[in-house]
C-alpha cells in the first residue's frame, strides 16, 4: 500500500505497519522513482491523502472529500469505483467530487471559483493527479481522499504559500521573514492557521475510520487502527455537493 501526502505532517498520521508513505511536497517527481520501487516489491495501491483548498461554497475546514476522479488542465483520471466507494463509507458525512490538482498554490478566492467553474472539481491539491498519473502507468488502484484545510473563501497569505519545502517540511525562517516585510499578512495567516488546525484534527479522527490500508483491494475489509482521538465522525451519509 501506497500513500502519497504533501507535508511529512500528514505522513506520520498515515504511517502504518505495511504502508509506504511518501510526502512529497507537491512535486510527487521527487519521489517517483521510490514509489515504482515500492510497486514493483509488491504495494497494490495507491491513495492521495492530507489536507486540500476547497473548490465548493458548501465545504468548510474540516470537511473530508472523497474523489470521484482528479483532474489537471484538460485531463481527468478516475478513482477506482469500488475503493472510493468504500472510502465513502468509511467517511459518513464525507463530499464525492472531483479534485483538482495546481502546480502552486491557489490564494485568491476569486482564482478558487475560477478553478472551480473551469473543471468541476469540489477541491484542490498539489499530489493527487501526479499520484494518480504514476498509478495508472504502473496499472495499480488509484483513490484520493483529503479534508478541507483552506475553504473557497479564505484568502492564502503569501507566507503560508512560501512555508512548503519540496520535501513536506515547513520553512519556518522563510514564513517568519515573509511576516515580518509583511506584518499584515498576520491576521490572515492566524485565520489560515486555524482552519489548519480544524483540518488535522479531522485527519487524526478519520484515521481509524480509514483503516491501516484505507479498504485498499489487498485489505478492503481491514479496520486496524492508526493514531486518532476520541471524537467520533459524522453520521451523515456521503453525497455529492449541489452544483
Amino acid at each position: 500500500m501506497i500513500v502519497v501526502t504533501g507535508l511529512k505532517a500528514e505522513a506520520r498520521i498515515v504511517a502504518a505497519s505495511g504502508v509506504h508513505v511518501f510526502a512529497c511536497g507537491g512535486n510527487v517527481g521527487l519521489q517517483a522513482h521510490a514509489i515504482k520501487e515500492a510497486v514493483f516489491s509488491g504495494a497494490a495501491a495507491i491513495v492521495s491523502f492530507g489536507i486540500a483548498g476547497g473548490l465548493h461554497s458548501h465545504l468548510t475546514a474540516g470537511d473530508w472529500v472523497v474523489a470521484t476522479g482528479v483532474v489537471s488542465g484538460d485531463r481527468t483520471i478516475e478513482t477506482d469505483i469500488a475503493w472510493s466507494s468504500r472510502l465513502a463509507q468509511r467517511l459518513p458525512g464525507a463530499a464525492l467530487g472531483a479534485i483538482a490538482t495546481v502546480a502552486n498554490p491557489v490564494l485568491h478566492p476569486r482564482n478558487k471559483r475560477r478553478l472551480h467553474l473551469d473543471t468541476g472539481a469540489i477541491a484542490v491539491d498539489m499530489e493527487s493527479f501526479q499520484a494518480a498519473a504514476l498509478a495508472e502507468e504502473l496499472g495499480v488502484p488509484f483513490s484520493a481522499v483529503r479534508v478541507i484545510a483552506d475553504p473557497m473563501h479564505r484568502e492564502i497569505p503569501p507566507s503560508a504559500r512560501l512555508g512548503l519545502r519540496p520535501d513536506g517540511t515547513i520553512a519556518i525562517a522563510a514564513v517568519l521573514y515573509s511576516l515580518l516585510r509583511k506584518p499584515s499578512q498576520i491576521p490572515s495567516l492566524i485565520r489560515v492557521s486555524s482552519d489548519a488546525m480544524i483540518a488535522f484534527r479531522a485527519l487524526f479522527r478519520g484515521r481509524r475510520a480509514l483503516g491501516s490500508h484505507f479498504a485498499s483491494v489487498s485489505q478492503p475489509t481491514d479496520l486496524t487502527n492508526g493514531p486518532v482521538d476520541s471524537a467520533e465522525p459524522s453520521r451523515r451519509p456521503a453525497e455529492p455537493l449541489p452544483a
